[in-house]
């Protein structure tokens, strides 16, 4: 009997010890919700002045190649979703089939394949709440651990892009309408990030994308596949990025993604569809050859006719759209803010299977990207919300303290 009590209290001793420790992993992130600030968002304002920023100015046709920057392996010991792929079966995947920037951006961990490599451009996916508020820091320096995983508001979500601001090169929102974790009217507010995943392997967020764009954010565009099992041929090149840049250097990459030269496809593939199959029809992907202003009218020029040229603007409203043509030209109005436009393709069983987002054309008062509008802090709700969210854990652990001394005490009793 006695070694049936000593297992059967062993037992007890060790369930107390689990359930404190859940206890500790359901307490301690609640406890990070008393840091967050409050803030003053900058009003929307849509972009205004004399002149146009055009993106593709510079822009050289035979200098355009594939990039994917969401993708999975292998990490924590096998943890996280992409358990299955190893990290040089992801790069040779991707780079025989024509990508030629890859970046592995596991969750919270920054994957160090090729770290010596002019290519490697270091990435993590951050974020590990029940919402999927994700984002992609590119050009990483360190994994930022703080989070808030129970749900975040506007201002909480403006706090973790200020908190991986200094950390990174390049912040973009991951698949934003995933969980909804952001909602479209969040991007009249949040300021400070560089992109907006507006094409993801699982979600597509254009809404979004807009609402930035019209609230005078210059929010630009990514496309992902955000690809978790190598081994399915569906999750590879399903989205992904253009890039206009004359190396798939670090340097030359960042630059050109942040002055907005690039764009994302959308690519509908057949189903049963086989990676070489896949091959071959990137490698024959329709070529922009320039997008231009010339006085009033915003032309695109390609190599290939396209099913339709659609011109979007304010409120992502439809302003034109052009069938069967290889260059189309849209008249710059007075009142319009910026200009988008999406390219359709046809492949062999969809009019449109092929889609390019490009990087829109904003009007600017000296010619040069518009600046992202700075937030600032309000002091007193941050400071009354701190305090007053301290005091309120103290006192819950004042109670739990209180609660145990009294049971303790009818024990002894």
């Amino acid at each position: 009997m006695k070694i049936v009590r000593r297992i059967f209290a062993l037992l007890w001793q060790l369930i107390r010890i689990i359930m404190l420790l859940i206890l500790m992993v359901l307490i301690l992130p609640a406890l990070m919700y008393i840091l967050p600030a409050y803030y003053h968002f900058p009003p929307p304002m849509r972009f205004a002045g004399d002149k146009w920023y055009n993106p593709y100015q510079t822009a050289d046709k035979n200098h355009w190649q594939l990039a994917n920057f969401h993708m999975h392996s292998r990490a924590w010991g096998g943890l996280t979703d992409g358990a299955e792929n190893k990290d040089h079966q992801v790069y040779d995947t991707y780079r025989k089939n024509g990508f030629g920037s890859v970046s592995i951006s596991n969750y919270q961990s920054i994957n160090k394949l090729y770290k010596d490599s002019a290519f490697y451009i270091p990435a993590y996916e951050h974020g590990y709440g029940i919402y999927k508020n994700h984002h992609l820091c590119l050009g990483a320096h360190k994994v930022i651990w703080y989070d808030l995983p129970y749900g975040q508001t506007i201002h909480h979500k403006q706090y973790i892009i200020n908190r991986l601001r200094p950390t990174t090169e390049i912040i973009s929102i991951n698949h934003p309408s995933f969980f909804k974790g952001f909602k479209p009217e969040d991007f009249t507010k949040l300021t400070g990030y560089d992109f907006i995943e507006t094409l993801n392997g699982f979600r597509n967020s254009v809404p979004h994308w807009d609402s930035a764009l019209s609230a005078g954010r210059p929010a630009l565009i990514l496309a992902n596949d955000d690809m978790h099992d190598i081994n399915n041929v569906d999750e590879i090149g399903r989205r992904f990025t253009v890039i206009n840049s004359p190396t798939n250097s670090r340097a030359d990459i960042v630059a050109s993604l942040k002055s907005g030269n690039a764009f994302g496809v959308y690519y509908q593939g057949e189903e049963g569809e086989t990676l070489h199959q896949k091959n071959r029809q990137f490698a024959l992907l329709p070529v922009v050859e320039s997008v231009s202003i010339t006085g009033d009218s915003l032309t695109v020029k390609l190599d290939t006719s396209a099913f339709e040229v659609r011109f979007f603007g304010q409120g992502g409203q439809l302003l034109q759209k052009d069938n069967h043509v290889k260059r189309a030209s849209y008249k710059l109005k007075p009142d319009d803010t910026f200009v988008r436009i999406v390219l359709l393709f046809p492949t062999r069983t969809n009019t449109e299977g092929l889609q390019f987002f490009l990087n829109p054309v904003m009007r600017s008062a000296d010619g040069s990207l518009p600046a992202m509008p700075v937030v600032k802090v309000d002091l007193v709700k941050t400071w009354f919300s701190r305090i007053g969210l301290s005091i309120l854990a103290i006192g819950l652990f004042w109670i739990v303290l209180r609660l145990r001394r009294r049971r303790r005490k009818k024990i002894q009793a």
